[in-house]
Formats: C-alpha cells, structure tokens, sequence
C-alpha cells in the first residue's frame, strides 16, 4: 500500500452547544460529522469539507487547511465569538500508512501556520496503518 494524505478534520471543543455555528460552517461549504456532549460536559463537533472527490481539497494538508481558513476567517461575529471560546480548535491530519514509498513528508507553509496561530488553532497528525 502507498502512504498517501486522508484528509483533515477540525475539531472543536465548547462549553456550550455549538449548533449555531455548525450551521453557519455547513452553510459555507463544511459537512458536521458529529456534534455531541462528552463525558466532561463539553460539546464537541467534529468537521470535515465538503467534496471528497474534490482534489483542491484533499491533494494535501496545507490545501485542506487552507480551504476551511478561508471560512474561519469570514465568520460573522457572533459565530466568531463561539468559534473564540472553544477550549479546542485543532485541525486533525490523517494519513492512511504504507510501505510505498520509502520516504514520505508533507507540510504547511509559514503562511498556513501563521493563519492558524492567529485563530489559536493547533494541528494533530492520525496515521492509520495499511491494508495486511
């Protein structure tokens, strides 16, 4: 099997419910995988983009990422707001493993980074094993 990029989840933690939110994020072009309260009481959405097929989104991690900026950044300000208390705003990066090639890396650019740390956002990496 050959290593190769999954795709990005974002995932956001609140104190509060974040249905507002997950609606104005569907509406601009994010599909809500889950949304529900876990165990400590936080309530806890798990996004993706839309458009699987779509290779602008899901041909690497940095054009992910910068695909659900581009959204963050234009949330209106009281959806701004409930994006700014969550507890967690973290986009998750998962790569399906194989034993092709040898070598493999992938990364985000200065700007990318720079936009996630003004929305004091942080990455996580999944690596998922291949097929026996």
């Amino acid at each position: 099997m050959k290593t190769h990029y999954r795709n990005t989840d974002l995932d956001l933690h609140s104190r509060t419910r974040l249905d507002d939110l997950n609606r104005h994020l569907e509406a601009a072009g994010l599909v809500v995988l889950g949304h529900h309260q876990d165990g400590q009481g936080d309530w806890v959405a798990v996004l993706e983009i839309i458009g699987e097929e779509d290779d602008r989104f899901h041909v690497n991690v940095d054009a992910t990422v910068v695909a659900m900026l581009d959204v963050l950044e234009q949330l209106p300000q009281s959806e701004r707001q409930m994006f700014d208390q969550c507890t967690l705003k973290e986009f998750n990066a998962a790569y399906d493993v194989g034993d092709k090639p040898l070598d493999f890396n992938e990364g985000l650019s200065a700007a990318t980074i720079s936009r996630m740390a003004a929305l004091n956002m942080s990455l996580r990496i999944t690596l998922y094993p291949g097929d026996e």
